[in-house]
C-alpha cells in the first residue's frame, strides 16, 4: 500500500464514523444549538469526536413508536 491508498482509507473511514455520530444525534431529543454543538465537535475532532458524542449520549432519547397491542383469541 502506499501513501495514497491509506490517506484515501483514512478520509473514508472518518468520514463514516462522522455519519454515524450524526445519525446517532438525530435519534436524540436536542436543541439546534445542542445539536450545532455536538456535530461540530464529532467534525472537529478527528478521531476522537464521534465516540465521545456517542458515548456522552447528549440529550433524551426520542421516544419509539408503540405498537398496537395483540387481539387475544380466547380458544
Amino acid at each position: 500500500m502506499n501513501a495514497d491508498i491509506l490517506r484515501a482509507v483514512l478520509i473514508v473511514f472518518l468520514a463514516l464514523l462522522y455519519l454515524m455520530a450524526m445519525a446517532y444525534l438525530r435519534r436524540r431529543s436536542l436543541t439546534p444549538c445542542q445539536f450545532l454543538f455536538w456535530g461540530l465537535l464529532a467534525l472537529l475532532v478527528p478521531l476522537l469526536g464521534p465516540f465521545l458524542v456517542i458515548a456522552s449520549r447528549p440529550g433524551r432519547p426520542l421516544p419509539s413508536p408503540q405498537k398496537p397491542p395483540r387481539p387475544q383469541v380466547n380458544p
